[in-house]
């Protein structure tokens, strides 16, 4: 079990909210298209980076965040024919996933935290009990857009602030609570089905901006920490569907409850792309 003096010194003192709001503002700096295109054949290499499916070439973007934030060729994600299956709602790699059990989700091996933590309301997290998780970490090389991994309504989005720890795998061993530490939105509902569902959208070191397609909140804006909840909503979303997209790095955390349905018990480090299988939901017995 590693600690937070397991990583770098100058991560643990640093100003890490002021930093990605610095990062942030260089990344959105305009750009000539002559000059970025290099640049981002140099990241993609260094970073694994796939420029052949996004939508724009190399030198389309008009800064250095355009393109970290871009939208990929029409079908390079598609989805199963079956409406039933849950959907991954990221490029990235498992950090966790499995049972959802006395109130507390796995974040690494040997790491878990109270699930009522992350969500910022304990009614809310009583309706996980006994459901699934799925935790999805996104590199500096993914596609940072993020989907719906199922169709339902929304009901609730929450902004909660926080920290901007790091989410890599090393940082997710080393901090107890990393997610529920860090600043998160949380869109929570119900599937199609019936059920409650949530995704949480949690933000990391280097501008630490989440965006939703649904709904104008906007983390790391230098504002007094509050908690927001807007409540009462009642959106339409369909799987696959735009869902939002993290300003540099992050992580993503769907929660399923029992009666909804299931996520698959993926193993930490498993590969994933938008639209690949990741759990099941739950039919009315009458379909």
């Amino acid at each position: 079990m590693t600690h937070e003096r397991d990583l770098p010194a100058a991560i643990r003192v640093l100003p890490r909210r002021a930093v990605s709001r610095a990062v942030g503002a260089l990344a959105r700096m305009p750009v000539p298209g002559w000059l970025l295109a290099p640049v981002l054949r140099v990241y993609a290499r260094a970073y694994g980076a796939n420029l052949e499916e996004a939508a724009r070439p190399a030198g389309g973007y008009g800064s250095f965040l355009g393109f970290f934030t871009r939208r990929l060729q029409d079908g390079t994600r598609p989805l199963p024919d079956d409406a039933s299956i849950v959907v991954s709602p990221a490029d990235g790699r498992v950090h966790a996933a499995g049972p959802v059990e006395a109130g507390r989700l796995l974040q690494a091996k040997g790491v878990d935290y109270p699930l009522d933590a992350l969500l910022g309301d304990a009614d809310e997290a009583r309706t996980f009990e006994g459901g699934t998780q799925l935790t999805v970490y996104l590199s500096p090389g993914d596609y940072h857009r993020f989907h719906w991994p199922l169709s339902g309504r929304i009901h609730t989005v929450r902004h909660l602030p926080g920290d901007l720890w790091p989410v890599h795998t090393k940082a997710a061993a080393a901090l107890r609570g990393l997610f529920a530490s860090n600043e998160r939105v949380v869109a929570s509902g119900e599937t199609e089905s019936g059920g409650a569902f949530a995704v949480v959208a949690v933000g990391a070191l280097d501008v630490g901006s989440v965006r939703l397609s649904i709904h104008p909140v906007r983390t790391n804006r230098g504002a007094p920490a509050r908690v927001r909840t807007w409540a009462g909503l009642d959106v339409a979303v369909e799987r696959g569907d735009e869902m939002g997209w993290f300003e540099m790095g992050s992580t993503l955390v769907v929660l399923l409850a029992r009666e909804a349905g299931a996520l698959d018990p993926l193993e930490p480090g498993a590969r994933l792309r938008v639209g690949e299988a990741v759990g099941r939901i739950a039919r009315p017995a009458s379909s």
